[in-house]
């Protein structure tokens, strides 16, 4: 048996005992866990007719009695507020927008505070009388 083999054969076993004590772990988990390639592991259980909804599956018919666990419930995150960071009209600003008039006129904006494309377009319906579709 080679060094390959062993591994994933070892991360295999550790996945179907970590699942039978939590039934939501993934094997991507046990894989990181176990400093093994998810994707080499996927290929050494494909190649073996190993899967994870069939591991899944005995493990709700052999442990949990036919049952299969719940999700666990969401908890409440670990913080209270998010609070955005205010930044002056100056450093934000708007990019690659597109402003079509009822006239047809298209005009395309790169880069913009938005109190600059209000300016401009209060300046075009003066200018022209023409509305503005965003």
């Amino acid at each position: 048996m080679d060094l390959a083999e062993n591994r994933f054969g070892k991360t295999w076993k550790h996945f179907l005992e970590v699942l039978k004590v939590d039934y939501n772990c993934s094997l991507a988990d046990v894989c990181r866990d176990q400093h093994t390639t998810f994707g080499g592991m996927s290929s050494w259980m494909s190649r073996r007719g190993y899967s994870v909804k069939q591991a899944k599956a005995d493990v709700v018919r052999d442990y949990y009695g036919g049952v299969e666990p719940s999700q666990p419930t969401t908890s409440s995150p670990s913080f209270t507020q998010i609070a955005p960071a205010m930044l002056s009209e100056e450093e934000f600003s708007l990019a690659g927008i597109t402003i079509t008039f009822n006239s047809g006129t298209t005009i395309s904006v790169k880069r913009a505070t938005p109190g600059g494309v209000i300016k401009m377009l209060r300046d075009y319906e003066r200018k022209e009388g023409d509305p503005c579709i965003l």
